[in-house]
């Protein structure tokens, strides 16, 4: 069986740098490998495939097995399959490395680390973004984000969304965008690494549906000023609000104080729910409804995760990790693996205090 799961212009992030696929072909793949001064490698070997380093750029400290060697500019240093080896720049200046893979599996999982300066061997860390890192739709405090930047300079942290890049780019600082390890847009119908987007999941709504959502906003017996924006199509989702998503936020909190007490919104979900099956409805920030098909809610994040993390820790973040909220399902599927925790909160306090903690 040949497998190859890398695609041309594929990019990673990582603490000691950054990868991008130049080349895929039938048994191979090639890498550009950029390692920042001082950045390091974990100690590791692969099961399925051995690989070629050539150094295109700087000075590489390499060990293969017992071994640890320097190489200069212009070297091919072989890397036997399953070999312990591991690379690392101790220079002043970037080492950039062409890397060719050859196997007849070719997967960025395909690692066994043994040791790792970044400890990434640990904990992976996931948090949903509105109501958890963030108040609900307004933007990261500049108390949080000075933490959270240090955090995560230290830690694994993935982070997932309901909205799309666009807000969640109002509501996180570029700076910290940058540094996760990848963020999940759209209930996880959009990965992006940086602003690069890596993948998406197309969703075309049944007519029927759309038509039910009108009626819902002509049917409600909320008595406050309604807003335009009441049903938001999103890459594989749709975001469904009464009130209208293009609401002041005075206007927001006095919805969700009204349906707490009326619960219009979990009536109109278990009612959907009832109507299309296909279809996962789950009650998701202060005043809106997401709705996606099987498969394609945040769910998806979780099975994504374990497959990229096979043994370490995952801790998941979330605000609605209830049943009917839209982290439930996210939850859940992380808890048919071993080694993953669920922390519910109720707020950005709630979760920069489990993070200080965390340290």
């Amino acid at each position: 069986m040949k497998k190859n799961t890398y695609k041309i212009g594929e990019y990673g992030e990582r603490p000691w740098g950054h990868w991008k696929v130049d080349e895929v072909g039938d048994g191979y793949t090639k890498k550009t490998i950029t390692v920042n001064p001082g950045g390091c490698l974990s100690l590791q070997s692969h099961k399925y495939r051995s690989e070629r380093w050539k150094i295109v750029e700087g000075t590489a400290e390499i060990t293969i097995g017992e071994k640890v060697s320097k190489f200069s500019t212009g070297t091919v240093i072989e890397i036997p399959l399953q070999a312990i080896h591991r690379l690392k720049n101790t220079d002043d200046s970037v080492l950039i490395v062409e890397e060719t893979q050859f196997g007849n599996i070719l997967d960025e999982n395909d690692i066994i680390r043994y040791e790792d300066i970044y400890n990434r061997n640990q904990i992976i860390f996931v948090a949903d973004m509105d109501g958890t890192l963030t108040p609900s739709r307004l933007p990261m405090t500049i108390e949080f984000a000075d933490f959270f930047e240090k955090f995560i300079d230290k830690h694994t942290f993935f982070v997932v969304s309901g909205s799309d890049l666009k807000k969640v780019q109002e509501q996180m600082p570029a700076q910290i965008i940058n540094k996760i390890a990848g963020l999940y847009c759209s209930m996880g119908n959009e990965f992006y690494l940086k602003d690069q987007l890596i993948y998406k999941n197309e969703f075309i709504p049944m007519v029927s549906l759309i038509e039910k959502l009108k009626q819902y906003r002509k049917i409600t017996k909320y008595s406050g000023k309604l807003f335009p924006n009441y049903i938001e199509k999103r890459q594989g989702m749709i975001n469904f609000s009464v009130l209208g998503r293009d609401c002041p936020q005075e206007a927001r909190e006095m919805y969700k104080k009204w349906d707490d007490f009326h619960h219009e919104r979990q009536k109109i979900a278990m009612e959907l729910a009832k109507m299309y099956p296909n279809y996962d409805i789950s009650v998701g920030g202060n005043i809106s409804i997401d709705i996606v098909p099987h498969g394609f809610g945040k769910e998806q994040v979780a099975i994504k995760l374990r497959e990229k993390y096979p043994n370490e820790k995952i801790i998941f973040i979330g605000d609605r990790t209830e049943k009917g909220g839209n982290d439930y399902s996210l939850a859940q599927e992380l808890l048919r693996s071993e080694n993953s925790e669920i922390i519910a909160v109720n707020g950005p306090d709630d979760t920069l205090k489990f993070l200080k903690e965390s340290i």
